[in-house]
């Protein structure tokens, strides 16, 4: 049988951009699929400088550079599949869905974002004319696609509940970590001559700092705390310098860099007041960490409460301290949550495995399709 020809247009956006890069570097080494890459830019360029809907709006930009891409594609060869990720590069290619085989992959429904939105500048849908327009068309989509992969749970119910998809449609798939963090985890767990006694390392990994929590986690570090951890911060943002608080920039996703940080951390925290899965924290349990986190949208499903990791309310400091210091001065709890974040990953967030999972699933999807033609 020949190699599944299957277009996929990936969203290069926040942690999206990690997954496409993953998944690029597993597909390519398949010998059942014949990928055909479409990054799809956030950027605000070219046509969308001077056509306001385009500039102020990120779903009609993906799904416009979206179908101008598949166009292009389908003009030079055929297809058997394409897989869209997320939803926002699929509005405007319902009418390739009704021809060829589509997988919708998304992190979060429309809905599911508004919960949160807030925190990322985002206006939730109302009632207008418009709103209503966006929300036929998103579920227009998931019903033209032949199958649907979540990131979380979270997600697949919004899925069924908001847009009365099929439950049977809906498969779950973590994008996972890289190899690289595994290696790590083992390495960590293994170690015969633990790191000598200083300081505790606590890594926080986020573009954009404010939203992630950021200036809370340095509030909680203010006093004794403080004084007893040393902060790495992985970010874009500007970060008001604190003691024993160190800086890095320019640290690319899988990077050496990145990756030696998460092998010299004792203890990931991420205090969000807005996410929807966050990929570092599948990266953090792979490398055998104990995590600490907030309790919105899907970010529990990437902690064991109490085993792998401790989840705070967002935006509460008192409690966030209370975390850390359950952990800072407790070795042993450190090393006993860290195995369990490492079984976690490697049950749920193998991006190895999990990617695999999603390429038989195309294929799957598309033999039936043949099958369904053949039979009518």
């Amino acid at each position: 049988m020949h190699p599944v020809r299957t277009a996929f247009a990936m969203e290069q956006a926040l942690g999206h951009v990690t997954h496409y890069q993953n998944l690029r570097q597993f597909a390519e080494r398949q010998h059942d699929i014949a990928p055909i890459w479409l990054p799809i830019p956030f950027d605000v360029r070219g046509p969308a400088q001077v056509m306001p809907f385009l500039r102020n709006n990120w779903s009609v930009r993906a799904s416009w550079r979206t179908r101008r891409e598949l166009d292009r594609t389908l003009s030079r060869t055929s297809l058997d599949a394409v897989v869209f990720h997320t939803q926002v590069t699929s509005l405007f290619s319902i009418p390739i869905m009704r021809r060829l085989p589509g997988v919708i992959s998304l992190d979060a429904t429309p809905i599911n974002y508004d919960s949160v939105g807030q925190h990322y500048g985002h206006r939730p849908a109302g009632d207008g004319l418009l709103d209503r327009q966006k929300f036929r068309l998103s579920r227009s989509a998931f019903h033209a696609a032949v199958g649907l992969v979540t990131w979380s749970e979270w997600a697949r119910r919004s899925l069924i509940q908001d847009y009365g998809v099929d439950a049977a449609r809906v498969r779950v798939l973590a994008p996972g970590a890289a190899p690289a963090y595994f290696d790590i985890g083992r390495a960590r767990d293994s170690a015969v001559a633990r790191r000598p006694a200083s300081r505790v390392r606590l890594l926080f990994v986020g573009a954009d700092f404010r939203r992630k929590g950021g200036p809370l986690l340095l509030d909680a570090l203010r006093g004794r705390l403080g004084d007893d951890c040393e902060l790495h911060v992985v970010t874009r943002s500007e970060v008001p310098a604190q003691p024993n608080v160190v800086v890095h920039r320019d640290l690319h996703a899988n990077s050496p860099a990145l990756l030696d940080l998460f092998a010299q951390a004792d203890v990931f925290v991420l205090p969000s007041h807005a996410d929807c899965l966050a990929v570092v924290l599948m990266e953090a349990t792979a490398a055998g960490l104990p995590v600490i986190t907030t309790d919105i949208a899907a970010l529990p499903e990437a902690v064991e409460p109490g085993e792998s990791g401790l989840l705070v309310p967002s935006g509460n400091g008192f409690a966030l301290q209370q975390a850390l210091t359950s952990l800072v001065y407790d070795a042993d709890r450190r090393q006993r949550m860290g195995r369990a974040g490492f079984a976690l990953a490697s049950r749920k967030f193998n991006a190895q495995h999990n990617n695999r999972a999603l390429l038989d699933l195309v294929g799957e999807l598309v033999a039936n399709q043949v099958a369904s033609r053949r039979a009518a």
